[in-house]
């Protein structure tokens, strides 16, 4: 058996408890004071409780019309936030074509997010929005990133080590290209001809070996190391398969990229690595989400 309060009024449809002097629900809407009856036939007041109007005599079998509820306020428009109010006023929702930057640590979290604009935003070691102070294999000024109206774009500003860019389809490489696979750099290089025509003889029944190109690994501090050929077709990379091996490089997958050499060029694909393969950029370069970026030793993410 349910009770009600001293001085307060039980809502009939929810069930709450209201202060007497309320004629609505505070917590539903519902009418608390029942609307005041009238003769369906000569619309006069009928007492409370009564069966028979005082002055026609017609029936009262009539109960009171319902007390509509309030309208519900209408929800903001799908897809669009209602605005945030604030000390300037109404705040706009962000542009969401806008791209992100974002820092990854060397744990694979996710570090601090920067927007990028039409304003450039630069990265670098010490004169940047974007700071890396710490990593001495980055430039002062390294790099830029830029929202335009055709969309994101990456720009290196002349660093000492190069901005990379992963590779996340086939892309046709020129002689002078460099590429990190794992921790080395590469340089792709045309391979010296023999003096002489196109044509020039060769010692009596040996075959032509194909070498059309090379790749040379590039030291810190400018040096050169290692250099393999290219030969014409398939020439895997890895640090257990391929023609191009870096056994001692745990960054490198055992199969890791792969260069396809032909008479028409170069083209060069990732083969599902477990770090990427990565080419300098050389020119204003498009950006899109999901894109990954190198400067210095700092992996940056496109969202």
């Amino acid at each position: 058996m349910s009770c009600t309060m001293a001085g307060t009024t039980r809502c009939p449809r929810c069930g709450q408890d209201n202060d007497t002097s309320f004629a609505f629900c505070q917590a539903c809407g519902q009418g608390l004071r029942p609307a005041p009856r009238v003769c369906s036939g000569c619309q006069s007041p009928l007492l409370p409780g009564a069966r028979f109007c005082g002055i026609c005599g017609r029936a009262s079998e009539a109960s009171p019309p319902p007390t509509p509820a309030p309208r519900a306020s209408p929800a903001p428009t799908p897809g669009r936030m209602a605005p945030l109010g604030g000390a300037g006023g109404a705040m706009e929702v962000r542009d969401a074509k806008l791209l992100k930057l974002v820092a990854v640590r060397h744990d694979g979290l996710p570090g601090p997010t920067f927007v990028i604009t039409r304003a450039a935003l630069h990265c670098g070691r010490t004169q940047a929005e974007v700071k890396f102070p710490d990593d001495a294999t980055v430039s002062p000024r390294h790099c830029r990133f830029l929202q335009r109206e055709d969309g994101g774009f990456l720009e290196d500003l002349g660093s000492v080590n190069g901005t990379f860019l992963r590779l996340r389809q086939p892309r046709a490489l020129s002689p002078g290209d460099e590429l990190r696979i794992g921790r080395q750099l590469l340089r792709l290089e045309p391979m010296p001809r023999p003096s002489g025509s196109e044509g020039a003889a060769r010692p009596w029944g040996s075959a032509d070996p194909g070498y059309r190109a090379r790749l040379t690994q590039l030291l810190e501090g400018g040096g050169t190391g290692e250099v393999f050929p290219l030969r014409l077709g398939e020439n895997g990379i890895g640090r257990e398969v391929g023609h191009v091996c870096f056994p001692g490089d745990r960054y490198v997958s055992a199969r890791h990229a792969r260069i396809d050499l032909s008479e028409g060029g170069v083209l060069l694909s990732d083969v599902g690595s477990s770090n990427g393969t990565f080419v300098k950029v050389t020119q204003p370069t498009r950006i899109t989400p999901g894109d990954q970026i190198l400067v210095g030793m700092q992996l940056l993410r496109v969202e």
